[in-house]
C-alpha cells in the first residue's frame, strides 16, 4: 500500500512539474515504445527508441537487492552523455561513447528511485536519438518521460 501511494505522489508531482515547464513549449522528449514483455516468472525487458533535445530521465523504481542490466546505443545526434544515480551518482558513461552496457543493483543505501539521465552534447538545440533496453525483476518498474507514443 506504502509504495502505491508513493508512486501516486511521484508521478503528481512529475506531472506538476512537466505541465509547469512545458505549458506552450514542445515536449522534452518522444519516446516509441519497442517492447514491453516479461521473461519468465522473475524478469521483464522495456525496450524504448527515445527523441530528446534537452536533459531526459528515464526512471527506475527497485527494492534494494533488486538487479538491472541494459545498455543503449544511439541511432542519431552528435553524441550524448549518460549517467546513473540514486541518492549519488552511482555511474558515468565513458566520453564519447556510442553505446554503452550498464548493470547495478539497487542498494538500501542508494534509495528505491534510480534516474537514467541521458543528455545531447552537441551543439544547442540538437536532438538525440537512442535505443535503450532494460532489464529488470517483475517488482520492478520503469517510467519513461511523458510524450509516450
Amino acid at each position: 500500500m506504502f509504495k502505491k501511494v508513493l508512486i501516486i505522489a511521484v508521478l503528481l508531482l512529475s506531472l506538476v512539474g512537466i505541465i509547469g515547464c512545458t505549458s506552450g513549449a514542445e515536449a522534452p522528449a518522444s519516446v516509441k515504445s519497442i517492447r514491453d514483455a516479461k521473461i519468465g516468472t522473475q524478469w521483464q525487458v522495456k525496450q524504448v527508441e527515445i527523441s530528446f533535445k534537452t536533459d531526459t530521465f528515464v526512471t527506475v523504481e527497485l527494492a534494494a537487492g533488486d538487479k538491472v542490466d541494459g545498455y543503449y546505443y544511439i541511432l542519431s545526434g552528435d553524441g550524448i552523455s549518460f549517467n546513473i544515480s540514486g541518492i549519488s551518482q552511482i555511474y558515468t558513461s565513458p566520453k564519447d561513447a556510442i553505446s554503452d552496457r550498464f548493470s547495478f543493483t539497487a542498494s538500501q543505501v542508494q534509495g528505491i528511485d534510480y534516474k537514467l539521465k541521458f543528455t545531447t552534447t552537441g551543439s544547442d538545440n540538437a536532438e538525440a536519438t537512442i535505443f535503450l533496453e532494460i532489464l529488470y525483476p517483475v517488482n520492478g518498474e520503469v517510467l519513461v518521460p511523458f510524450g509516450t507514443k
